[in-house]
């Protein structure tokens, strides 16, 4: 037998495999599992625990393929990689699979490839001087030692620098060919900037740095996401989508890249993707992303983020919902995918599909290729989504693609449109149905890896943060399961389970009448579920089973000579000769025949915790009587009463005979995809039966704070089976379900989003469809409704109680028909509740024989009995299929589930229900009625953020309701998210450009902007004299730093530089007037601009007697911005300072240029989050000194900035300059007179 195999072959491997780094093999948790260790001899005595999984432990020993992983942290990376390369190990027995492997590690710890992320402090110090031929000495070395004028070689920090290569130094690389690099660089991050992508840069990256990540990222909001799917996926507006990649070999171009990848060089470039509330993350969290120590368990992560509530969250890299799919196929595909691009001409889907139909096979250009590779992506989300997330670089660039800005479109490609997509084969999902949330294919072997590898959700998570959801999710289940009417099963995932002809009981089963019919013996009921089609698998054993003596006192079996060997952590069942209903179940603590430890009981019973019965003395039997009113202790200190619902066997007492009762075993060795489609339904039922209640769950993971918060670690109360099922019924609901109602204990506490009129039942928030579903939602009622005063409608939609587990997981349709039809084909909808209360009646309300339901999940907290969903439809009764007496609704896109109530145990208490504070106004002749007979009360949260009504009052029964206006001003960010200066330093030309290379003059073209040079009128702005506090030092500097912006000004079109200094009017280096203008015509500022007849907006850069050490102060002059509290934004304060902390001591960094500060300044003025910049109403106006200075300390005590210590006395304002008109300005006398003054020695 394939099993009995198995573990023979595993236990002479225990005992006889001799391998020197090899130890302690045993049998896994799961049944065909089994893990060793593996010693590093280069890391002390570092062991590295190795999982090894038989997929099918019936095909062993032939066909069985083998799963291998580590569960170990801290390992190194190419330890780990080479662990995840070895493959399934097809066919292997237990000894040459442990061959295998060790053959494998030997090789990889006798020539470790150096991809560790170990950070040498020492070497991330990069001194330029050695790296780099020496610049041209400057006139006055004293000031450029002082100074320090800014080059690419110059490191921002030695903190953010990363060694230089010292192939470099050997003469390798020549000069050229490094500039040559920092060109692309360049080229290629300024195009994703270009694309509308924060780009930022850690650990170094020009110069021919070694290692270093770049990070691309977007803001949520951006992303053309609808509320539901942003709450479905744990995404909140204000985060950031970082995609990182991390470069171990200096940085690569697209072509070096395909080249590395055409030559089966090892892959040099990682990727990993996460969330933050900033741009980028600090050095540390990348180096942790990409460290194999990071790589701890996903519904860890997810854990202690749901109880992170710390104030650093922003500079944490969070888990993304589908990080581990999307990452898996970032690292292994997205290179061979832009292979097949750029070799056959193909889009994403093509070259998508090519991968999938051709990897492993052998190809030439001699074969020809299908024309339906070049079919065109008209996916229905494609055409709904924001251009930045479709655009297309690679496909419409013609030359020098730029890689970074490539594998950020195609993440985001597979992130908003995830639910098209398998998570694990990443092949198109052939769903008939849409789904809010992503899943995977049809195939068994997706299921399984879903499932079993940390692709799927958290389900500790989801009973940390939403236990009545699971409980819900779970009661569903059980009740298709029980009626016999569940469609889709948990194939695929290897569940080990007992014979169900075997258990002396008869799991609860689909043997009760359907609604309206009668019982069928075939199908269980008058609606059944078509049988799968796939073919059964025969069994590859006969179910058998054995007999043993039970020594209650001890939890001991003992096992006769001749019966087959049982080994720990299996599960059993354990019944009474005789007495069917008494009969448990347990897992094997220590197999040491003949005596066999069992663990604590877990009870199969459907109606209420059991305990093992009381012996008779005589006899050594179980006595007749109830049995579950005797009171138990534990016999077993490892069990524990408080978290286990069914009881431990009671003590032996005194003159007890020590006779031991026979019993029968049941092993749990009986693959669930071999048993027949009705008994796979009442094993679902049987393995729900055993699990703990939702909140039993919850208080066990919460007891486990701190450590690993995972179920696997409750071996001894829940069974791998049972919690394969609850993993599967969790990870495959595709809609998104929201507590309402916050129950504790049995009371329920009131929430604002509550629906009043539905007093007694509890509410859940409720949205189904696509992501883009809303999208098309609105869009029908701008074509249908649009000007009408009540644009949609709200109704009811019931359903029997076993219907809802395919519901939530499949929409609403009417492809099947369970009621009839006589009003039409579309989906069912009334006004009243009581209505369709009628239709939600049936399974889940049978009764059994003690008035209880066989139907309802024995160990729920809700007792769901009945269930109804609230929709919202557009208001066009004339275009329903039917409009009385129902609501017959055809087109789906019409339709939006918004609310789901159940019917719960009515030993929970409602608060008194309280009407929301802001309502949606309902068509009074379609307001629906609720269970209290009266009209309901719809909260404004129910809809979008989009579609909120204009505020008005309206009666209520005891005080007036007001309509909503809109977003709470509240939800607005208020932290500022300035661009790194170290990131903007990439983005600016080398200095030894411009030595290489002069700059050509620039040839005549026609002006792409509006903005004139030269025409402001200076004499009507406050000029400075010159400071008192002017050095000669400080003087040259600024001469140097105002020259060098000038030679970019002169070297740039004006309308790609967006800034102007009029060089004939500069007076005093200590205070430059500059112009922004050319912003992009689609932005509130542009428009505001050329309604008032301007082109810039004049501001004004002042430089104090620290400068360079300190900022300067830059503040706008005119025209006045709208204040944040009037609704403007752009970093402008009230008083014109920009609130930007790169302009505070906090944020400054003493290498910093102008052109960066006026690059980041236009930036800020440009961005339209959380608000656009907007111009003040009325007249144009100007900011004084005063109210700027004044402004810009308000803003630093706000967010916490430090002040520059020479502000108020650099700052305090002065006397304006007067200077007779013909003076001219930087090649004239009247600056060579300041100059003069100021630079003497």
């Amino acid at each position: 037998m394939p099993r009995k195999a198995f573990v023979e072959d595993l236990q002479q491997a225990s005992g006889s495999f001799n391998h020197p780094e090899i130890s302690r093999i045993e049998p896994g948790l799961e049944d065909g599992s089994l893990t060793f260790q593996y010693a590093l001899p280069s890391q002390g005595d570092l062991r590295i625990t190795i999982q090894a999984l038989v997929t099918d432990v019936g095909d062993y020993p032939s066909s069985h393929m083998y799963m291998i992983y580590t569960t170990s942290e801290n390992i190194p990376a190419h330890i780990s990689n080479e662990i995840e390369d070895v493959g399934t190990l097809d066919g292997l027995r237990v000894t040459d699979m442990l061959s295998k492997v060790a053959k494998r590690l030997d090789k990889a710890t006798a020539s470790p490839q150096q991809e560790s992320l170990e950070v040498n402090e020492d070497a991330m110090d990069c001194d330029g001087a050695s790296t780099e031929p020496s610049e041209p000495e400057l006139e006055e070395d004293s000031d450029a030692d002082s100074f320090g004028a800014w080059s690419p070689k110059s490191p921002p920090h030695p903190a953010l620098a990363s060694s230089i290569s010292r192939k470099v130094a050997s003469g390798a690389r020549n000069r050229s060919s490094i500039l040559a690099t920092n060109r692309r660089i360049r080229s290629d991050l300024s195009r994703a900037k270009e694309a509308g992508f924060r780009v930022g840069h850690l650990g170094g990256l020009i110069n021919d740095a070694e290692d270093s990540f770049i990070t691309l990222s977007i803001r949520v909001s951006k992303l053309g996401l609808s509320e539901e799917a942003m709450q479905a996926w744990h995404l909140t507006p204000n985060q950031y989508f970082i995609l990182l990649i991390r470069y171990t070999s200096g940085y690569q171009s697209l072509e070096e890249v395909l080249k590395a990848k055409d030559s089966h060089r090892p892959q040099d470039v990682f990727f990993r993707v996460g969330l933050a509330y900033r741009y980028k993350v600090p050095l540390d969290e990348a180096i942790d992303a990409f460290s194999h120590a990071k790589q701890k368990n996903d519904n860890q992560v997810e854990c202690d983020l749901a109880q992170d509530k710390g104030p650093d969250k922003s500079s944490r890299l969070q888990p993304c919902f589908i990080g581990s799919p999307l990452q898996d196929l970032m690292n292994k595909r997205l290179l061979s995918i832009l292979s097949y691009r750029s070799a056959l001409g193909f889009g994403w889907k093509g070259a998508e599909a090519w991968y999938t139909d051709h990897q492993g096979t052998n190809w030439s250009t001699d074969d020809g290729v299908d024309t339906k590779y070049y079919s065109p992506d008209n996916s229905s989300q494609q055409a709904a989504l924001p251009r930045i997330v479709t655009d297309d670089h690679f496909g419409r660039s013609t030359a020098k693609p730029s890689f970074p800005l490539i594998a950020t479109q195609f993440a985001l490609r597979h992130l908003v449109r995830c639910t098209e997509f398998c998570l694990v084969c990443h092949s198109p999902v052939e769903d008939e149905f849409e789904a809010l949330k992503p899943y995977v294919c049809s195939k068994p072997l997706c299921l399984y890896q879903y499932m079993s590898f940390g692709f799927g959700p958290s389900i500790e998570h989801d009973i940390i943060s939403q236990p009545h959801v699971v409980d819900l999710l779970t009661s569903f289940c059980y009740s298709s399961a029980a009626s016999g009417t569940l469609k889709n099963l948990p194939n695929g995932l290897s569940l080990s389970v007992p014979t169900p002809s075997l258990l002396p009981f008869r799991p609860t089963g689909p043997t009760y009448p359907a609604f309206g019919g009668m019982p069928n013996a075939d199908t269980g009921g008058s609606v059944a579920p078509k049988p799968e089609k796939s073919p059964a698998v025969q069994p590859t054993q006969v179910p058998q089973k054995y007999k043993a003596k039970f020594d209650h006192a001890n939890m001991e079996l003992i096992v006769p000579q001749d019966e087959p060997f049982l080994h720990a952590n299996q599960w059993i069942v354990v019944s009474f000769l005789g007495i069917a209903a008494e009969s448990f179940h347990c897992r094997i603590v220590e197999a040491l025949h003949p005596t066999i430890r069992l663990g604590p009981i877990v009870s199969h019973s459907t109606m209420e915790p059991k305990v093992v019965p009381h012996l008779d003395a005589r006899t050594g039997l179980p006595n007749a009587p109830n049995y579950s009113r005797l009171k138990s202790g534990p016999s077993n200190p490892s069990m524990n009463q408080s978290l286990t619902p069914a009881a431990t066997p009671p003590r032996q007492l005194h003159g007890e005979s020590p006779r031991y009762p026979e019993v029968e075993i049941i092993i749990y060795d009986q693959n669930f995809d071999d048993l027949p489609f009705k008994d796979k339904q009442t094993t679902m039922c049987m393995l729900l039966d055993t699990l703990p209640s939702v909140l039993e769950m919850k208080e066990y993971l919460l007891s486990k704070r701190g450590k690993d918060m995972d179920l696997k670690r409750w071996p001894d109360r829940i069974s791998p089976a049972a919690a394969g099922v609850l993993r599967w019924i969790i990870a495959s609901n595709r809609s998104c379900i929201i507590e309402v109602d916050h129950i504790e204990g049995n009371t329920s506490r009131a929430s604002e989003e509550r629906v009043t009129g539905m007093s007694h039942w509890m509410q859940f928030r409720f949205a189904q469809g696509a992501p883009d579903k809303e999208q098309r939602f609105i869009q029908s009622i701008r074509n249908t409704t649009a000007h009408s005063q009540y644009p949609t409608q709200y109704a009811w939609h019931g359903s029997p109680l076993h219907n809802w587990h395919s519901i939530v997981r499949e929409g609403l349709h009417f492809q099947q028909t369970a009621h009839g039809r006589a009003f039409g084909h579309g989906v069912y909808h009334a006004t009243n509740v009581q209505t369709s209360l009628g239709y939600s009646t049936g399974y889940g309300g049978y009764p059994a024989s003690d008035g209880r339901s066989f139907m309802r999940w024995p160990h729920s907290q809700l007792q769901i009995s009945q269930a109804v969903a609230l929709n919202e439809i557009v208001n066009a009764p004339s275009q329903f299929v039917s409009k009385s007496p129902h609501l017959v609704v055809a087109q789906l896109d019409w339709i939006q589930t918004r609310y789901l109530f159940v019917k719960i145990s009515s030993s929970v208490k409602f608060d008194v229900e309280v009407p929301p504070k802001e309502v949606c106004l309902q068509d009074p002749a379609y307001t629906p009625i609720g269970a209290d007979n009266e009209r309901i009360i719809i909260p404004i949260t129910a809809v979008s953020k989009s579609r909120r009504p204009v505020s008005k009052a309206i009666p209520g029964k005891d005080k007036k309701i007001k309509l909503s206006k809109g977003a709470d001003a509240g939800d607005a960010i208020l932290l500022s998210d300035d661009t790194d200066f170290e990131d903007l330093q990439v983005l600016i030309s080398d200095d030894e450009d411009e030595e290489v290379k002069p700059i050509p003059p620039r040839a005549k073209e026609a002006s792409m902007t509006d903005f004139v040079p030269g025409t402001l009128d200076h004499a009507s702005l406050p000029l400075l004299e010159a400071p008192t506090y002017a050095t000669p030092t400080g003087t040259k500097a600024l001469q140097r730093e105002l020259n060098g912006t000038l030679k970019i000004q002169d070297s740039r079109p004006a309308h790609e530089i967006g800034w102007y200094i009029d060089r004939e009017n500069v007076n005093n280096m200590y205070q430059w007037i500059i112009e922004l203008h050319s912003f992009e015509s689609h932005l509130p500022l542009a428009k505001d601009l050329k309604a008032k007849g301007l082109t810039s907006v004049v501001t004004e850069v002042r430089f104090g007697k620290d400068y360079p050490m300190t900022p300067p102060f830059v503040r706008i002059i005119r025209p006045r911005f709208l204040s944040f509290m009037a609704g403007g934004g752009g970093h402008v304060t009230a008083g014109g300072a920009l609130c930007m902390e790169l302009l505070t001591n906090s944020g400054w960094s003493a290498v910093s240029n102008m052109e960066s500060v006026l690059l980041q300044v236009r930036l800020a003025l440009s961005s339209t989050d959380p608000k656009p910049a907007r111009l003040e109403p009325g007249a144009v106006r100007d900011y004084g000194v005063g109210e700027a200075i004044e402004a810009y300390i308000r803003a630093c005590q706000t967010h916490g900035w430090q002040v520059p210590p020479d502000f108020r006395s650099s700052y305090t304002p002065q006397k304006p300059l007067t200077m007779p008109p013909t003076e001219t300005g930087v090649n004239g006398g009247r600056l060579s007179s300041f100059l003069n003054k100021y630079t003497s020695k």
